[in-house]
C-alpha cells in the first residue's frame, strides 16, 4: 500500500498542476496577443500618419486665409489710398478718445 500524502505533497502536486495549466495556456495565448499588439501598433501607426496629414492640410490652409487677410487690405490700400488714411485717422481718433474717456473716469 502507499503512504498517505501529507497535505504539503498534496498542496505541491496541485501547484504544480496549476502550474502547468498556467504555462500552457500562456503558450497558447501568445500567438493572440502578438497579433493584438500588431494590430494596435498598425493603428497608432495609422493615426499618426492621419494626424500628420491633418496638420499638414490645416497649416496650408492657415497660410492661404493668412496671404488672404493680409493681401485684401494692401489691396484696398492700393485701390482707395486717401479713403484707407482717413479711416485709419478715423479709428486712431477713436481709441484716443476711448482711451482719454476711460483716463478721466478711473476714481484717483
Amino acid at each position: 500500500m502507499t503512504a498517505p500524502q501529507s497535505s504539503h505533497e498534496k498542496l505541491a502536486e496541485v501547484t504544480a498542476g496549476v502550474s502547468g495549466a498556467l504555462q500552457n495556456a500562456a503558450q497558447e495565448a501568445k500567438p493572440v496577443f502578438e497579433r493584438m499588439a500588431d494590430r494596435i501598433s498598425d493603428s497608432i501607426s495609422d493615426m499618426a500618419h492621419h494626424s500628420r496629414d491633418a496638420a499638414v492640410d490645416a497649416k496650408k490652409l492657415l497660410e492661404q486665409k493668412t496671404h488672404q487677410v493680409t493681401s485684401t487690405p494692401e489691396h484696398y490700400i492700393h485701390r482707395a489710398p486717401f479713403k484707407s488714411v482717413l479711416i485709419a485717422a478715423g479709428v486712431g481718433a477713436a481709441a484716443a478718445t476711448l482711451v482719454s474717456w476711460l483716463m478721466r473716469s478711473r476714481p484717483r
